[in-house]
């Protein structure tokens, strides 16, 4: 997790994030002290950049009394209505094209999953009054 973290982050010039992830309670301890096994250009400066931490809605609440205080997107400011989680609900209707999908040549994979997902997002759109 902390490669894929790191990695997304090269480049940017963030004073602020907000890492949501069912263990971020555990996952967040010891973070400054194992980005020092990382290249420099990988590290986030802790001095310049705040992070704060909360566990997905979802998550929350199989997480002890502590642990919902502290990591709450419910407590946090300017976040406090986030689920944290909506980007994966969408991935079950992926499971029954998922067999022809492997089949595919990447350039053909990438069409049908756009197809996909382009449909899954005009569904939502076109039921959100219901």
């Amino acid at each position: 997790m902390d490669y894929i973290v790191l990695s997304a982050l090269i480049g940017f010039s963030l004073l602020h994030l907000v890492f949501s992830y069912d263990i971020v309670c555990q996952w967040s301890k010891n973070l400054g002290s194992r980005m020092l096994d990382y290249p420099e250009h990988m590290r986030i400066n802790l001095d310049r950049v705040e992070i704060q931490n909360a566990v997905p809605s979802f998550h929350i609440r199989a997480h002890g009394a502590d642990c919902q205080q502290l990591f709450s997107f419910a407590f946090l400011l300017w976040v406090a209505r986030t689920v944290g989680e909506e980007v994966e609900t969408g991935w079950a209707h992926m499971n029954l094209a998922s067999p022809s999908i492997q089949e595919m040549a990447p350039g053909h994979r990438h069409e049908v999953l756009n197809d996909h997902w382009g449909g899954w997002n005009f569904h939502k759109i076109i039921t959100f009054r219901k």
